[in-house]
């Protein structure tokens, strides 16, 4: 029985070795999948997760409130502001030209009269206030050049960290003005309803107030990840997309295994075989045994893309979490499942172009619903109830669970026994089907 597994192992590996262009398909395509997508979708990933995007910043006013905003937007974090161009301060022109070109997607010009104009506008909104009159201050408008073509998470998180910057600076300002003109305005008011009866000398001073307390907050957020502090960190692109297009590359092995069990049926090879003394089981465990091989080294080489190459491109190393050895039983286990569609498939198909078609169809559905090419935390709330019928979805939640969330046996298992549970119904309904056709020949 050994042997005779071993035998038909070999067998397989002699076919795949033969078919170039499928071992090209399962090997290089998902390699090349994982470094472009990997490489494309770096900065956004880098945008939604913290570190601070990149913007010229032209200061061109004459006064200090031009720098304060600099200063407060770049104690802030979320921008990283540059302010040369060539080595040379950037101006309006050059600035919108960068822009233009796109060199960079973002330009933040300060106007020259901009301190000027923010001390007139907030002297003139607070004295309204303590008069009780209407107001309609001039406001100083600072321009945002965007990049045509750039993001909508990208323009809201500049317009969000400026927004908070001129916030700051604007209270600041109206603080200050406010702390002059109260003590004023108190006196002139005191004087206007008692200087006839009290001689202005004997009208009690107002103190001098101070609303440095104005800028001291008094609530603050803290952000906290959903999970123990020692694994605190953010998903990054190569996290998401070296688990997910592993998935995809080893579910391709499906239109392989279905080849060879097609060509083999249609050559009459497995009509042979078949009046060998070999067993069903036996036929279709080394055609198993062989691909999940293949697929197990389509793991090593993908983890070897994220660990080695990737890094050289200038993205995060791939972390692979704290459970090494649960994680090749998820790999495992997707490889079995995978293996198993293949062979129901082969099974099920009357042509090779049948399970071509069919095979990549499905496996592209199944990508597309479990999270593959779009997280699935940004699907319409239908969709995400339908994500839980893929395989692959299965397969990169236990991935995630490991890299990002650093689960254990006891947290990935259910998605390992449905990965399980999917390769035991192929399997069953495969030898059925192909019980049924060897009884017939």
């Amino acid at each position: 029985m050994t042997m005779l597994l071993l035998a038909n192992i070999k067998k397989e590996l002699l076919l795949l070795s033969r078919d170039r262009l499928s071992l090209l398909v399962l090997f290089v395509m998902p390699m090349v999948l994982v470094l472009i997508l990997s490489l494309i979708q770096d900065d956004l990933f880098r945008a939604t997760g913290g570190a601070p995007t990149t913007a010229l910043f032209v200061n061109l006013d004459t006064g200090e409130s031009g720098l304060e905003l600099r200063n407060s937007l770049q104690a802030n974090g979320a921008l990283q502001l540059v302010e040369e161009l060539g080595g040379e301060f950037a101006n309006e022109v050059s600035a919108r030209k960068a822009v233009f070109d796109g060199d960079y997607q973002f330009a933040i010009i300060v106007p020259a009269t901009f301190t000027t104009a923010i001390t007139q506008a907030a002297k003139a909104s607070v004295q309204a206030a303590l008069r009780q009159q209407e107001s309609s201050p001039s406001s100083s408008q600072i321009a945002i050049v965007f990049d045509p073509a750039v993001r909508g998470v990208y323009r809201s998180a500049v317009i969000n960290a400026l927004r908070l910057g001129v916030t700051r600076l604007e209270l600041a300002r109206k603080s200050a003005v406010f702390e002059q003109l109260l003590p004023e305005e108190l006196q002139r008011s005191m004087a206007a309803q008692l200087g006839s009866v009290v001689p202005m000398s004997m009208l009690p001073q107002v103190p001098q107030l101070s609303f440095e307390w104005v800028g001291e907050p008094i609530i603050t957020l803290d952000e906290e990840l959903a999970a123990p502090e020692k694994y605190a960190t953010l998903p990054t692109s190569v996290q998401q997309n070296v688990p997910a297009w592993t998935l995809f590359g080893m579910f391709f092995i499906v239109i392989p295994l279905a080849g060879t069990l097609i060509r083999e049926r249609q050559e009459g090879t497995l009509t042979r075989l078949m009046t060998m003394p070999v067993s069903s089981s036996s036929l279709l465990l080394g055609k198993i045994s062989a691909h999940l091989l293949i697929c197990m080294i389509q793991f090593g080489l993908m983890l070897m893309v994220g660990k080695c190459i990737l890094p050289l491109f200038g993205t995060p190393v791939l972390e692979l979490g704290s459970s090494p050895l649960v994680l090749l039983l998820v790999a495992f286990s997707a490889a079995l499942a995978a293996c198993g569609y293949g062979i129901l498939i082969g099974v099920v198909a009357r042509s090779y172009d049948q399970a071509a078609i069919f095979g990549s169809v499905s496996i592209v559905v199944a990508a597309a619903l479990g999270g593959v090419m779009v997280p699935i935390y940004v699907m319409p709330r239908f969709m995400q109830s339908l994500s839980i019928i893929s395989p692959l979805g299965w397969g990169l939640d236990a991935f995630l669970d490991i890299f990002v969330r650093h689960g254990n046996l006891v947290t990935v298992f259910p998605r390992i026994a449905a990965l399980v549970g999917f390769f035991l119904l192929c399997m069953l309904v495969a030898m059925v089907i192909f019980q049924r056709w060897r009884r017939g020949n």
